[in-house]
């Protein structure tokens, strides 16, 4: 079993290894970059530490997945939790450590509301369907549902390569 972080962003839900987690934290202020054509949009400081923000919105919507043949592959993939979040989940800021091939040590994303830690069973996730296009499973590692709510599985290493974080931003084309 793995555990995976839970969260809401633009109206979908996510979900990301906690391997790649170092903290997660209240909404922080972003100082926006001028002029920026990239998903990395912005920087904050956490704890004495520069930390760049990106925005994968763009990314995340341009894969243009068919829902409808999505929800009947990923219908059986439960995972343990039957709510991946309370009441009163609020926004934060998501802190990764993970190597990207830049010398950013971490990276961050603002989320709109963060979710519980689930357990996923791997057998429990649907992969990732052969009718996506390569340029939206690249991103993906599966998907699960909590409770009534589908969770795509981010591949958190593609989606913070350094070739998609400092590219021309406009979304994934496929």
């Amino acid at each position: 079993m793995s555990q995976y972080l839970t969260f809401q962003l633009d109206g979908r839900y996510y979900g990301v290894n906690v391997e790649h987690i170092n903290s997660v934290l209240d909404p922080q202020e972003i100082t926006p970059l001028p002029h920026v054509s990239t998903i990395v949009t912005g920087l904050t400081n956490v704890r004495g530490i520069v930390v760049p923000v990106f925005e994968p919105a763009a990314v995340l919507a341009g894969m243009r997945i068919d829902e409808g043949r999505l929800d009947s592959i990923a219908e059986t993939a439960i995972a343990s939790e039957t709510s991946a979040y309370d009441a009163a989940a609020d926004a934060g800021l998501i802190i990764f450590e993970i190597p990207n091939g830049t010398m950013l040590q971490f990276i961050g994303i603002q989320v709109d509301r963060i979710g519980k830690v689930i357990l996923l069973d791997s057998g429990k996730m649907a992969p990732v369907p052969s009718f996506l296009p390569d340029s939206a499973a690249a991103f993906l590692e599966g998907f699960c549902y909590v409770g009534e709510n589908r969770h795509a599985i981010l591949n958190l290493s593609a989606l913070v390569a350094r070739e998609l974080l400092f590219a021309e931003s406009g979304g994934v084309h496929g």
